[in-house]
């Protein structure tokens, strides 16, 4: 299995984890802060200039940072909320957008970390994403 060059995409929104859907008879839908989310995520990747050629449509590796504003106070180390719902959210978003991969089934690895943001830097997610090479 080899691995070829990876692309970084900074995504500069303020990560929020994917929420469960609320399903009435008649819609679903999601909470304030992950719809506004899904929002200015699908806005930001729509503008992004920089893509691939082709979207990719193989196996992928997947390495994603996510940088989580610090609250006024609190007494953890880390930031709240699963990471794999901070994953969910901005893997969704890629997806729909149609533009880096075809469906994030395609992730085969992936690597997460979350973490606060520093005294001077921007939260957001930022993600490498490596094509895969299967031998035959």
């Amino acid at each position: 299995m080899g691995a070829r060059q990876g692309l970084v995409l900074d995504v500069p929104v303020k990560p929020v984890p994917a929420s469960r859907p609320n399903v009435t008879r008649w819609r679903t839908y999601y909470g304030k802060q992950y719809t506004a989310f899904r929002d200015e995520a699908k806005k930001f990747l729509a503008e992004l200039r920089h893509s691939p050629v082709a979207v990719y449509d193989g196996p992928l590796a997947v390495l994603t940072e996510i940088i989580c504003p610090r609250p006024k106070s609190t007494k953890k180390y880390w930031p709240r909320g699963d990471i794999d719902n901070y994953e969910k959210a901005i893997w969704d978003s890629i997806t729909n957008s149609k533009r880096w991969w075809a469906d994030d089934d395609q992730i085969v690895f992936n690597a997460s970390h979350k973490r606060w943001a520093g005294k001077h830097e921007q939260p957001g997610i930022q993600l490498t994403i490596y094509p895969l090479e299967y031998p035959e």
